[in-house]
């Protein structure tokens, strides 16, 4: 561990802070659930862990390798899940339960997927598998025959991502886009690969409406909010200040909490219990740890605020979160000063891709860096940019 230097002390402060956390918290308002915490801690610093992994990988492996590797084990598992959709004529977003609850429709050779439970939680690793996939196939480093399964596995990818109606999968999804255009537009001898990563994804989107799936949430959410907003919000609009100015607000704010399927009332009571604990924050407890007053169903069901650095805030107080980010920057410094030094490559331009992506909108959507499966590999890819294979 020692190895890793001062990002390794910062990972270990972390976990030691956030062990004070739950104990002071435990002493200001116990609640009997400390092993409880615990193991929340243990769980969100669980993927964080995939960090150093990838950091020791890349000290023996060439990214380039481990690129294709990670793209032939996405291959196996997005082409296996999608074959059995089709050929089953099933639907990637299902209902499950009593309550109708959303997951992906995802078996691998008839064994449940974990995390399949919340769209996102599936949505977004594949979308980080998409983007290993892209870099491994623009990279032209796989021979013939392999490069022809890790298409028909892009197309799986974006098949499932498009199928899952993720809104901020699908947000995602033009993300990834976005970064194969720069790269075209940066890389002469690459375009005709990316024109056809392109040509993939898009035919991925015929597939899907092909077989029957006319509606898209996101495009319903925004049409919902358009036409409530011009009967109802709009109508006769009044200065915020004034009574008539409040309503509309709240009318704004609650449009704006469906659209974003509550997690604007999670973000907005986790933001006010960082103010009410902004030390020890939470002691990694759920909503109404030291006050009860005022909550809802909703804050009693969950146990995040859905946005990964405000929960990690939440969680631990800034006793914690300090030592989070230390860790992250520090990596970052040395991924960009590895980067600066080595020599370019599809491999390492996606990586970065991944990992922006993770950290940027992945995180403001969901506490997707928590979930093991896609969190550890976000981590992963993180340290695998930051050290670079010794001569």
């Amino acid at each position: 561990m020692m190895t890793f230097g001062r990002t390794a002390l910062a990972y270990i402060a972390t976990m030691v802070f956030g062990l004070i956390s739950i104990f002071a918290a435990n002493k200001i308002s116990p609640d009997g659930d400390v092993i409880k915490h615990i193991f929340s801690l243990v769980l969100i610093m669980f993927a964080p862990s995939f960090l150093f992994l990838g950091k020791y990988v890349s000290k023996t492996h060439e990214i380039g390798k481990v690129f294709y590797w990670l793209s032939l084990f996405s291959a196996l598992f997005l082409i296996v899940v999608t074959t059995r959709i089709l050929y089953l004529e099933q639907d990637v977003r299902i209902y499950i339960g009593t309550q109708g609850l959303a997951a992906m429709n995802a078996e691998f050779f008839g064994l449940p997927v974990f995390a399949t439970f919340g769209v996102l939680s599936l949505a977004h690793l594949v979308c980080l598998q998409a983007v290993i996939l892209c870099g491994t196939l623009i990279g032209g480093k796989a021979s013939k025959p392999v490069s022809v399964l890790l298409w028909v596995a892009l197309f799986c990818a974006s098949f499932l991502i498009i199928g899952s109606d993720s809104r901020s999968a699908q947000i995602l999804l033009v993300w990834i886009l976005g970064a194969v255009v720069v790269y075209a537009f940066r890389n002469a001898d690459a375009r005709r690969a990316c024109v056809v990563v392109i040509l993939t994804i898009l035919m991925a989107f015929a597939v899907t409406y092909a077989r029957g799936m006319n509606e898209s949430r996101m495009l319903s959410s925004i049409e919902a909010i358009r036409t409530d907003s011009g009967n109802d919000v709009l109508a006769g609009y009044e200065p915020l200040g004034s009574p008539q100015g409040q309503i509309v607000d709240k009318k704004w704010e609650k449009q704006a909490d469906q659209f974003a399927t509550g997690r604007v009332e999670l973000a907005i009571a986790g933001f006010n219990e960082v103010k009410a604990s902004p030390i020890i924050g939470s002691g990694f407890a759920g909503y109404g740890r030291y006050s009860t007053e005022g909550l809802s169903k909703a804050l009693e069901a969950n146990t995040s605020t859905h946005v990964y650095y405000l929960t990690l805030l939440w969680k631990g107080g800034l006793i914690f979160f300090i030592p989070i980010v230390v860790m992250l920057l520090l990596n970052l410094k040395a991924a960009i000063a590895v980067t600066k030094t080595t020599a370019r490559s599809a491999e390492r331009f996606f990586a970065w891709a991944a990992v922006l992506m993770a950290f940027g909108p992945m995180a403001m959507a969901w506490d997707i860096l928590i979930v093991p499966s896609a969190g550890a590999l976000a981590f992963f890819l993180f340290g695998l940019l930051a050290t670079t294979k010794k001569a």
